[in-house]
């Protein structure tokens, strides 16, 4: 496994494998750490630092994608009561989601903690969701690389301007790609709404207050 990209659900993995797949690189791996949310029997979630530091100390070159805290926790509720129903059957609203021991905010801010520090002892390089919202041809270049990829500049403009969120959507929704990865499902849509700062129009000042204190409380800042 010589080239691997990590990301928490909802952080921007379909967007850049996309692209990624239209640039021909289709043996990259892609992978959520464990974290992928897709089990109704809920295996318990693991922060280990040292396995992890064991289990990817022979891997080439990762990626690491974050995306805001906030824009995440939101983004995950949309797919575990849409896209995942038929797993969870979740019931509860999105600020009882936020509280969640199992879905909610702590355990994402504990994984973006978890990811920030293993970034500083693999070979790692890390790229945000907002960046790609705001030059995606920009953060491929950085892909191409850090992954040895051999990318031109003007490719990456290319793809960029075939990776927009419209674009997208109009792929996943008329199932022109064969891939499950950017296909509706359980009647639900891979690519939703990607705005970045979406989440003031789906939190509550309360939810967003708890959000932010438990950053607060757990030592973690918006942006790397």
């Amino acid at each position: 496994m010589s080239k691997l990209v990590i990301s928490f659900p909802k952080s921007g993995r379909t967007w850049l494998r996309y692209g990624l797949h239209l640039a021909g690189c289709d043996s990259i791996s892609f992978e959520h750490d464990g974290f992928e949310y897709n089990d109704g029997a809920k295996p318990p979630l693991n922060f280990d630092l040292a396995k992890r530091r064991g289990q990817y100390a022979g891997v080439d070159r990762i990626i690491y994608i974050e995306r805001g805290t906030h824009d995440t926790i939101v983004s995950l509720f949309h797919q575990i009561t849409g896209r995942f129903n038929d797993f969870f059957g979740y019931p509860c609203t999105i600020s009882e989601f936020l509280r969640d021991p199992y879905f909610g905010v702590e355990n994402l801010i504990r994984f973006q903690l978890m990811w920030r520090e293993l970034a500083s002892d693999l070979p790692v390089l890390t790229i945000r969701y907002e960046e790609m919202s705001e030059n995606y041809a920009e953060v491929l270049q950085k892909v191409s690389v850090h992954f040895k990829l051999g990318l031109s500049g003007e490719i990456s403009k290319q793809i960029a301007r075939k990776t927009t969120f419209e674009a997208m959507k109009k792929v996943e929704l008329e199932r022109s790609f064969g891939q499950p990865w950017l296909q509706p499902r359980m009647g639900a849509p891979k690519v939703r709404i990607g705005r970045v700062g979406g989440y003031h129009e789906a939190l509550s000042t309360v939810d967003i207050a708890f959000i932010d204190t438990t950053m607060q409380r757990l030592g973690i800042k918006q942006a790397i």
